[in-house]
């Protein structure tokens, strides 16, 4: 049993934090079995004590007088015999004072623990410590393994989201807001911009027409940011020129021979016509310029519509056409390091009278 030397509650031994003040009980309890045995051992020295001090009385019942008090109160004290100064005796000096950090104070005695002390039984109602996970006995309001209150909740652990944005972080106190003139028309202009930019936002999102303005735009300011800063393009031919189908007198390196007047055309049917172009050494394709149709007939065959480009490594590209006589310009990628590229016509736009798809021109260049 452990008494706790501030408030008395009376603990089992291995209770190490008192159940009514909180108190660790290894340096503030004693053991009962202690404070039981100081006590009758206390009292022979106060009686000691108390003889000491009283008078011894004699036979007829007078107080008899300490003789020794009398002899010396009766002699008066033999006055010191004067010395004659001599030289001063010289003295050696002593350890040097030492400064700086000093040893540290010897650590807070702790009590022996209990010897042969049973453990406790446990019960199905013992309170379960959130901190330690000691089992209590029903009656504690403190922990006796680690002094904490067991009528605190355990804590809950937080949703993901709130971990994801990082709710468990503490957070920084918020700037003062800055007052004037200027900090208030600055407050206004970042306010009027981000309304204005959510109203285009959702324009862009639900009008499919400013949409489509938005993105040529945008493209066209890609490009023209690259023809200033980009690395120059130069052209590059095809060594070899093949096809899987061609009409007679417009075979496929009509194609690429530069000029105006010449297509290569071929039929349309349940296989899709495909050019295939061989290039001497490994090239980087990014753009092209394609002319489609017949030069001078231009009704009188059908149009590509879309592109698909297959290249030697496994990459792919898809490259949209306009229904149009004019050259068009259309960027292209994905062909670093290759060698030879398939063009497969997907999609066509519908002529009124022939049968046949016709593209007069393409060319190509290359990054260096």
């Amino acid at each position: 049993m452990i008494v706790c030397a501030k408030c008395g509650e009376r603990s089992a031994g291995t209770t190490r934090f008192c159940p009514g003040c909180g108190s660790f009980l290894d340096w503030s309890g004693t053991d009962a079995e202690q404070q039981a045995t100081a006590a009758p051992t206390a009292q022979p020295a106060a009686v000691v004590e108390s003889a000491r001090v009283a008078a011894p009385v004699g036979p007829s019942g007078v107080v008899t007088p300490d003789p020794i008090g009398p002899q010396q109160s009766a002699e008066p004290p033999t006055p010191p015999t004067p010395t004659s100064p001599g030289p001063p005796t010289p003295t050696s000096p002593g350890p040097p004072t030492q400064f700086g950090a000093q040893q540290p104070a010897d650590a807070r005695p702790l009590r022996a623990k209990a010897q042969g002390a049973e453990p406790r039984v446990l019960a199905e109602d013992d309170l379960i410590c959130v901190g330690c996970r000691t089992r209590n006995p029903v009656t504690r309001k403190l922990c006796m393994g680690c002094g904490r209150p067991l009528d605190e909740p355990e804590p809950v652990k937080p949703p993901w989201w709130k971990w994801w944005r990082g709710g468990d972080r503490e957070r920084k106190p918020r700037k003062p807001r800055r007052r004037g003139t200027l900090a208030a028309v600055w407050r206004w202009i970042r306010r009027v911009f981000l309304a204005i930019l959510a109203v285009l936002a959702v324009l862009y999102g639900i009008i499919p027409g400013f949409r489509s303005s938005v993105n040529k735009e945008i493209t066209d300011g890609r490009k023209w940011v690259e023809r200033q800063f980009g690395t120059q393009l130069t052209p590059v031919r095809p060594t070899k020129v093949t096809a899987t189908a061609a009409t007679p007198g417009h075979e496929a390196v009509l194609v690429a021979d530069n000029a105006k007047n010449t297509y290569w055309a071929a039929p349309t049917g349940a296989t899709e016509p495909v050019l295939v172009f061989t290039f001497a050494q490994p090239v980087d394709l990014r753009r092209a310029i394609v002319r489609v149709g017949d030069p001078a007939a231009f009704q009188a065959t059908h149009r590509p519509a879309k592109l698909h480009l297959v290249y030697s490594t496994g990459k792919t590209f898809d490259v949209p056409l306009a229904d149009t006589p004019d050259p068009q310009t259309v960027e292209i990628g994905g062909s670093a390091g290759a060698t030879q590229v398939e063009i497969h016509v997907v999609e066509v736009h519908r002529s009124l009278q022939g049968l046949d798809v016709a593209m007069s021109e393409i060319e190509l260049f290359e990054q260096r």
